[in-house]
């Protein structure tokens, strides 16, 4: 039998609508709403944050966030591609982060980048199945104050 032809484009477009859907609920604090787009056994590594290993682990790690007040994030799409077999797909991006330091008591803003995977469930919903992020590097000059440089 011929494997169905898959309208990448189209695929891409829902992937990438998906992204708005999740930016919406941060902005709402709809943490169920952003879970819902997570595969069950879905995992995550981010800056500072316990390693996710379940949809469960997730809803908690959002709960935890919106219950700071000064929390807000964002993530832009650079790059969707997706898979000739319709069934797997990958994301990278950047985001904006400003959430309040608990050791420091004071509200930082952090940015990074981002690779999301994906797979396509049964009814059609592209879900996540793996999520990393990576915290950008601090301007130099704040580094400067830190840095102590070798006299020799």
């Amino acid at each position: 039998p011929t494997a169905p032809v898959v309208d990448l484009a189209k695929e891409v477009a829902a992937l990438n609508a998906e992204n708005d859907v999740l930016n919406a609920a941060v902005i709402a604090k709809d943490a169920d709403k952003i879970v819902a787009y997570d595969t069950d056994d879905t995992v995550a590594w981010i800056p500072d944050s316990p390693a996710v290993h379940s949809k469960a682990e997730d809803l908690a790690g959002w709960k935890a966030s919106f219950a700071d007040p000064a929390f807000a994030y964002r993530q832009t799409v650079q790059r969707t591609e997706v898979a000739k077999s319709g069934d797997l797909a990958y994301q990278t991006g950047s985001y904006d982060l400003t959430d309040t330091n608990p050791t420091t008591h004071k509200v930082e803003h952090l940015s990074g980048n981002w690779i999301n995977t994906f797979r396509k469930a049964e009814d059609g919903i592209w879900r996540s199945s793996a999520f990393a992020a990576t915290q950008s590097a601090p301007p130099a000059t704040a580094l400067m104050g830190r840095a102590r440089l070798c006299s020799c």
